[in-house]
């Protein structure tokens, strides 16, 4: 790409990451200390945070947030470990890596959803055992979702963290030489699961520190999965926070600012405490790794893990084939395992609804991405030239730490500063806002996916092509980006399907004016009309599932189609010439 003043870009592109993140802090930390002008508050005090002390809910909120937020991604880790040292380079282990991608791209909401249809009292797992082996002729009085425990939560966060740390750690292979300590190890008579416990994790494990950190600080703040299937009595933090912005008494998002505050401060010390353990538990371990003992006891916790994983994936199947069913059926009485009726008239009933949703959501999808892709190849492009003129080939510039911001930093603890600034603007319940917001959580992912291959192209293809014809442009967009076609393509699937599955920065900036798949099911999950929140969240995994189906199918077979329409182009102007 011919770039002029590429530092001038860098610094412009990275001051509008950081404006919105400075501005969305300082609008949550000054209210957190009682500093809220449009309340008339001018005076800066602690109030809040006494307040928020004061509440009962906030101490059950925190203990369940704490155990849901870390409970969930050790347990993800767990077997997403114990599968990788199952099926690592078998035969059938490429089956569940295929798997892998439609429950990735799949929104959080859709899955709880599906979760919900499968788990609840009435739901299709009490539906098969009954009656014949349960007894039951009525749905039983159990807490199967929403429990006060947040048993349901956790296992829809496993379902949605497992598939992505298992994602990372594949691709992260190769780069530890896996391959080839296994078969030394196995040479020496150590078995495959001692291997992996001694040898393999020990190095995985640094590598994926970062991937593993974003999941523990997305299970502690996360709010559309818990509003659909967590607990409500109470709800985590995250969800509590939330009602507490959203209260008709103003004053109460003094104590929320406080609260978001304090979520963001659990967060640093849930990691710090996570990374603590384990630097513990590797001195723990270092003499039982070191002991030359081929076979291990411990050896069956990653056995264990192989059976729950693949039961996990299995519920995750279910659950999204449960959604086409519920939009599709027109009698399903309890305890039918499937509807004595089926009718398309859901469907058609719901088209209208169905049409503004999937146009809105569409719209700020392809936007946000579109352009989260245009940013990234013009900040790698930045990269490219800095790297070519410096020695040391790992330089990083601040973009490369700002775009972990975003992620890592809890929605709740930002999005609402950022809300009364939208406000001060006039730009609340606008279009541009909610591709903003969204541009915000999908530039991070989009830029990322693209880094690697971007960094890796070799450049003397795109010399070769201007020393041939010196068009810099037009052979960066016929040469190198014609490359680069299958990373370009699966950044943009995974940009999307993180646009699709936002909830909170659509409901801030949108405040109901736009609605998408994700707010609309996510607002109706609990209103017991199962056919219609069905058909809603099938389309929020259909589209995602299209958009990396054609990712993959599309990148093969760009050159062969562009060759033909150029020749079917090229024969009709010769006929029109003849013509003439």
């Amino acid at each position: 790409m011919p770039l002029k003043h590429a530092k001038w870009i860098t610094g412009i592109i990275t001051l509008l990451l950081v404006f919105p993140i400075i501005i969305g802090l300082v609008g949550t930390l000054l209210p957190a200390f009682a500093y809220f002008p449009p309340l008339g508050e001018y005076d800066v005090s602690l109030t809040p945070w006494r307040n928020l002390f004061a509440q009962g809910e906030f101490y059950a909120s925190l203990k369940l947030s704490l155990i849901t937020g870390i409970g969930a991604p050790l347990l993800a880790l767990w077997l997403a470990l114990s599968l990788l040292a199952w099926g690592y380079q078998q035969a059938f282990f490429r089956k569940i890596e295929a798997l892998l991608s439609p429950i990735l791209a799949i929104p959080h909401a859709a899955i709880a959803i599906g979760l919900f249809f499968l788990l609840s009292p009435s739901g299709w797992l009490v539906r098969l055992f009954s009656p014949w082996l349960t007894g039951f002729d009525r749905p039983p009085n159990w807490i199967t979702v929403q429990d006060p425990y947040g048993i349901s939560l956790i296992l829809a966060l496993v379902i949605k963290e497992m598939p992505y740390l298992l994602f990372v750690m594949l691709a992260t292979m190769k780069s530890i030489k896996a391959r080839e300590s296994l078969q030394v190890g196995q040479a020496l008579g150590y078995s495959r699961l001692t291997l992996w416990r001694k040898v393999i994790i020990p190095q995985l494990y640094p590598i994926i520190r970062l991937p593993i950190f974003i999941v523990v600080a997305f299970s502690l703040t996360v709010v559309d999965l818990a509003l659909v299937i967590g607990p409500n009595t109470p709800s985590t933090l995250a969800v509590t926070l939330l009602r507490w912005f959203n209260d008709p008494d103003l004053s109460m998002r003094l104590m929320a600012s406080a609260g978001a505050i304090f979520l963001m401060l659990m967060i640093v010390f849930v990691l710090a405490g996570w990374e603590l353990a384990h630097q513990v538990l590797r001195k723990l371990t270092q003499a039982e790794r070191s002991n030359g003992k081929r076979f291990g006891l411990t050896d069956n916790l990653l056995r264990l893990g192989v059976v729950l994983g693949l039961i996990v994936l299995l519920n995750a199947f279910v659950a999204l084939a449960l959604l086409p069913i519920w939009s599709l059926a027109r009698r399903w009485r309890f305890p039918d395992a499937l509807p004595s009726q089926w009718t398309w008239d859901n469907i058609d009933r719901a088209t209208p609804l169905l049409i503004e949703l999937s146009r809105n959501t569409l719209i700020i999808a392809f936007v946000a991405t579109l352009i989260a892709c245009a940013i990234s190849l013009i900040m790698l492009e930045t990269k490219r030239h800095a790297m070519a003129k410096s020695t040391d080939i790992k330089q990083h510039h601040v973009f490369d730490w700002l775009i972990y911001v975003p992620i890592l930093l809890p929605q709740i603890g930002f999005l609402f500063g950022l809300h009364v600034l939208l406000i001060y603007t006039n730009l609340n319940g606008d279009l541009y806002a909610i591709i903003a917001l969204h541009l915000m959580y999908v530039l991070p992912y989009v830029y990322l996916t693209l880094k690697g291959p971007y960094l890796a192209y070799e450049e003397e293809y795109l010399r070769q092509a201007n020393r041939l014809n010196h068009r810099p442009w037009r052979n960066y967009l016929l040469v190198k980006i014609a490359m680069l076609k299958p990373a370009l393509f699966t950044a943009f699937a995974l940009g999307f399907s993180v646009s699709i599955a936002q909830y909170l920065p659509t409901l801030i900036a949108g405040e109901g004016r736009y609605s998408t798949l994700t707010t609309e099911a996510v607002a109706q999950a609990a209103s017991g009309d199962r056919k219609q929140v069905g058909s809603m969240a099938l389309l929020q995994a259909v589209f995602p599932i299209m958009v990396f189906w054609l990712a993959q199918f599309i990148p093969p077979r760009w050159t062969r189609w562009r060759l033909k329409l150029k020749q079917v182009f090229n024969t009709g102007l010769i006929e029109k010439d003849k013509l003439c």
